[in-house]
């Protein structure tokens, strides 16, 4: 057994977060070469040392670390832990590997499982542990996180000591889609118990193809070439893997180009839910037709336009008309989270105007309704996406002048790639239609588009002006 180990490590801010969590389960996600898997590993030699030690001084614990196939596990998942901790590991290249880390009073056992085997999956499912690494998250299934969630607070045993000090799960990762568990349970569901860190990118774009250096980036020191380690692989790669493995963004296969390069999921969406500001107005922005939706934001005296919820339609169900989204949607949900608060502008599209077989119009109907909406400015696709531009490439103190809060499903995944301008079936260089495809995430953006014009050039009036300010009351109406 060695008196001691000696390693250098200093956790950069986001894994310094990490460290700190006691959670059940916790991931972090970041570009390659952030230190992920060595913060990994460092936090479970750290785990070992915190764990109160049996009745004969001994601190025990059992981990296993999993990765999808044997031969990456070998070549990247164990490589890592040996280049740092090798000189204090016996290790056994059985099936499945193990290892065992003395030093100290310290004693743990590290189990590397691969889950394309079979037969790891049964060894797994029959461990007692204390904690899992589960590397590269985004190549593993979620069947298999439910079963390590199921096997760590097994070891050591109370036997002989006070059981585990510490135990759950721990996760690193590049990008996943948007369409992943790791997002889902990340910025979707967020189950209790759970946490997620992510490290800021390593490059900033500044417009397609030119990328600088990102003062936030995290690990850069640990890397002889600093910055130069991502901007050399830059030549040759596709946008979307630059996306994903540079950018530390989440990737979303796809067809087509995103309407909005400006938007960095990373900088434009709130770590946690936006709650709204009691005492600033909101502003509503309006898409109609069979698949109506109503994006709500409010503005800051700073300038920050905040996006803080989303009312949608979804395209594949059977859709509904305004008055009944208008009655039965938006207005009990404004009701029920913002009562009391101003209606500053409701903005639609100007489209709505049209009238229909009871010679009323969209506006007639919503007035109707209570909510007193006007038609946006111009119809204009470029001046309206050029709205949603101005505020993405708007910096308020170091802060972005654009915040989506996360529970914007919609919206968020549409600037992550789901509202994009589809790929043209032609021969040649890829090219692209000139207006975006018209799908799920259209409608919201659209929505989103009367709202960054309402933002933009209406709420100066609405407050100086005598328009009537409409207030949001519970059930009992709108006055």
């Amino acid at each position: 057994m060695a008196d001691d180990i000696s390693i250098r490590y200093a956790a950069s801010k986001t894994l310094g977060a990490f460290h700190a969590s006691d959670k059940f389960v916790r991931g972090v996600m970041g570009p390659i070469g952030s230190g992920k898997s060595v913060g990994c590993c460092a936090e479970i030699i750290w785990r070992a040392m915190r764990q109160e030690p049996d009745e004969d001084g001994i601190r025990r614990s059992r981990w296993a670390a999993i990765r999808n196939t044997y031969p990456e596990l070998k070549t990247t998942t164990l490589r890592t832990w040996m280049d740092w901790y090798g000189h204090a590991t016996t290790l056994r290249m059985d099936q499945p590997i193990t290892a065992t880390v003395r030093f100290g009073d310290v004693e743990l056992e590290l189990i590397f499982l691969s889950v394309d085997r079979p037969e790891h999956i049964k060894k797994l499912l029959s461990l007692d542990l204390t904690g899992v690494w589960i590397n590269e998250a985004r190549e593993i299934r979620k069947t298999t996180l439910d079963a390590a969630g199921g096997r760590v607070g097994r070891y050591p045993s109370m036997i002989n000591g006070p059981g585990p000090t510490w135990s759950g799960v721990i996760m690193d990762t590049n990008p996943p889609g948007d369409d992943h568990w790791w997002y889902k349970l990340a910025e979707e569901e967020r189950p209790e118990g759970y946490q997620f860190f992510r490290q800021p990118s390593a490059l900033l774009k500044v417009r397609p193809g030119v990328y600088i250096p990102n003062p936030a980036a995290e690990n850069v020191k640990h890397h002889k070439l600093g910055y130069e380690y991502w901007m050399r692989q830059l030549p040759g790669k596709r946008e979307e893997w630059i996306k994903v493995y540079i950018l530390g963004q989440y990737g979303t296969v796809l067809d087509g180009k995103a309407v909005y390069p400006e938007y960095r999921d990373e900088y434009h969406c709130a770590g946690d839910i936006l709650e709204p500001l009691r005492g600033v107005g909101l502003i509503l922005g309006w898409d109609y037709g069979r698949t109506p939706s109503c994006i709500v934001g409010q503005m800051t005296a700073r300038g920050q336009l905040r996006c803080i919820d989303e009312f949608v339609v979804d395209a594949t169900g059977e859709g509904m008309g305004i008055r009944t989204f208008t009655r039965d949607i938006v207005k009990p949900a404004l009701s029920a989270k913002y009562n009391g608060m101003t209606v500053l502008q409701s903005w639609g599209d100007p489209s709505g105007i049209a009238r229909d077989g009871n010679d009323l119009s969209m506006f007639d109907i919503q007035a109707q309704e209570g909510i007193p909406t006007e038609p946006a400015p111009t119809n204009d696709p470029i001046s309206r996406q050029d709205a949603v531009i101005k505020f993405l490439k708007t910096s308020i103190d170091g802060e972005p002048g654009f915040l989506l809060s996360p529970k914007c499903v919609f919206i968020r995944k549409g600037f992550l790639g789901g509202y994009q301008y589809a790929k043209m079936n032609v021969s040649g260089d890829d090219r692209y239609a000139p207006a975006p495809a018209k799908n799920k995430f259209s409608h919201p953006h659209d929505a989103l588009q009367h709202m960054c014009q309402a933002a933009s050039g209406g709420i100066t009036v609405a407050i100086n002006s005598q328009k009537r300010e409409v207030k949001v009351k519970p059930s009992t109406g709108w006055t």
